[in-house]
């Protein structure tokens, strides 16, 4: 490669989770894999490490206050005219490659005079003014603080007007952007050359703990369908949605489970002994690996990490059609069935459950076959490089 890329993300920000922190934690497990020097993060410590630990053991309520006085903070600071200048030497790399509209802001004056190019992942399911807006911040929050909220379009526009290149994972990641923000589409023909795409790609996942064992610790009969869903508890992810086809499968089958993984909240499970909710797990591949299939209810979507684990884990999943799902209806992914309503995802998981064991078994072979072929760290870290090479020559 020989030129020097700075991803503008702190090291220690990054684990294996959904976002950018996921995704790039995956890309440099390859990039150390392969003792790459060429491409770096920011280095610093954690010095709010103990701080942070300390804060999570507080009072529900005091972290919830601080949690939005921090989100207060950080408005007031992109909104204010104070200079917006990093403390890296961007002088040292020929790209900066930001993944947070925010983050590029926050660096917008030092960016100024830099001669290297710059290169934007914006990751959020949605615009990030919209995400913060609507998905993180309390009813109360929203009224109290909606004009700033809304205010923070504008450091959007900035970021995807101040990159030399835009990178999705592919066009339909666009979706959730061009319809919730009448802006974007002014915003891609103004820079329509800038966009990019490069396709997402993950570590294998590995199985802790065996189906027999899974079974047998949430008390699941061994006949049992078992339909599976890992992720955050609200709107956008569709959690809604999936209490809808859980209400009507419910009732219709006494031997269907569902288990849930994640954190109940802001919305609750159904109040069921077969809606078993999980909670907060460092390990949901066992459960998602347990399972029958996986459901992934997005409302909106941008290209979803947790279905390329459940493709790695070689499993069937039922999907909304949305924004980056749609992706897999265009590579005619056959272990990837997609709906419009709520009643096409009881039809199309009533399907799999009928499924003879043979047709099953393909499906499923299918989509370990697919990861394989698309989806992993190295072709990932492959791909990586070589649009990195292609931008230094454009």
């Amino acid at each position: 490669m020989n030129n020097r890329v700075l991803i503008y993300m702190e090291e220690h920000y990054l684990k294996p989770i959904g976002g950018p922190a996921g995704y790039l934690y995956n890309l440099k497990n390859e990039l150390d894999r392969r003792k790459n020097k060429d491409i770096e993060f920011i280095k610093k410590n954690d010095k709010h490490a103990t701080v942070k630990k300390t804060v999570r053991k507080m009072p529900k309520f005091l972290y919830k206050l601080l949690l939005i006085f921090k989100r207060v903070a950080e408005i007031s600071f992109l909104l204010s005219s104070r200079p917006k200048i990093t403390d890296v030497n961007l002088d040292d790399y020929d790209m900066v490659h930001f993944h947070s509209t925010f983050r590029l802001f926050e660096a917008k004056d030092s960016l100024k005079n830099y001669k290297g190019k710059v290169l934007l992942t914006s990751h959020s399911p949605k615009p990030l003014f919209m995400e913060r807006m609507e998905d993180m911040a309390t009813p109360l929050e929203r009224k109290i603080f909606k004009r700033k909220y809304l205010s923070l379009s504008s450091v959007d526009e900035y970021a995807f007007n101040r990159a030399d290149y835009i990178i999705f994972p592919c066009p339909e990641a666009e979706e959730p952007y061009l319809n919730n923000w009448e802006k974007f589409s002014e915003i891609k023909e103004k820079n329509k050359d800038k966009f990019r795409y490069l396709l997402t790609g993950i570590n294998e996942c590995n199985v802790k703990v065996g189906k027999e064992e899974i079974r047998r610790t949430y008390k699941i009969p061994d006949d049992a369908f078992i339909i599976s869903y890992a992720g955050r508890h609200n709107v956008t992810k569709g959690y809604d949605m999936l209490l809808k086809i859980g209400e009507k499968l419910l009732h219709e089958d006494h031997n269907i489970y569902f288990l849930i993984a994640g954190k109940e909240e802001p919305l609750k499970g159904i109040k069921n002994d077969r809606w078993i909710e999980v909670g907060w797990t460092n390990d949901p591949h066992s459960l998602i690996a347990a399972s029958d299939v996986f459901v992934l209810p997005n409302k909106e979507t941008y290209f979803d990490i947790v279905m390329l684990e459940v493709l790695s884990l070689g499993k069937i999943v039922v999907a909304s059609n949305t924004g980056g799902n749609k992706y897999f209806k265009k590579i005619n992914a056959e272990g990837i069935f997609l709906y419009n309503t709520i009643d096409e995802a009881v039809s199309l998981l009533n399907r799999v459950m009928d499924m003879p064991h043979e047709e099953k078994n393909r499906l499923e072979q299918f989509n370990k076959r697919l990861f394989n072929e698309k989806f992993t760290g190295e072709i990932f870290c492959n791909n990586y490089i070589e649009l990195l090479n292609e931008l230094k020559r454009d």
